[in-house]
């Protein structure tokens, strides 16, 4: 195999491995759509976006605790109420929900496609 096949073949064996981790890491944690969202009442929305990014827009009533401190500021979180979970685009969250399940949080939802795919919907 020359060089270049083997770079490619590294690669796609990367790609893949990612790949398998990101759909292992969703393995037991519950999904919305952004409709779906809005067809809910009473889960309250957890915003771990910058403040950045918070700060050019968000979903209206939704909490913000920025993913980094989510261990620092949890307490601001019930634990009795849902929550729905969101990020830019699903993948950050899926970590603050993990971690949220370690501080013992069970009612957690993330939102599908984060808060791009909620605004794609809210024009």
């Amino acid at each position: 195999m020359d060089t270049a096949s083997s770079v490619l073949l590294g690669i796609v064996v990367l790609f893949l491995l990612f790949k398998g981790f990101g759909y292992l890491s969703r393995l037991g944690i519950k999904q919305l759509s952004a409709r779906e969202i809005d067809e809910k009442k009473g889960m309250m929305l957890l915003d771990i976006r910058t403040h950045k990014e918070y700060d050019a827009g968000h979903i209206p009533g939704a909490v913000h605790i920025p993913l980094s401190d989510i261990g620092t500021k949890a307490k601001k979180i019930r634990k009795d109420k849902e929550i729905v979970v969101y990020c830019a685009s699903g993948n950050r969250s899926i970590w603050a929900i993990k971690r949220l399940m370690g501080m013992g949080y069970a009612n957690l939802w993330n939102l599908k496609g984060g808060y791009h795919a909620w605004k794609r919907i809210h024009r």
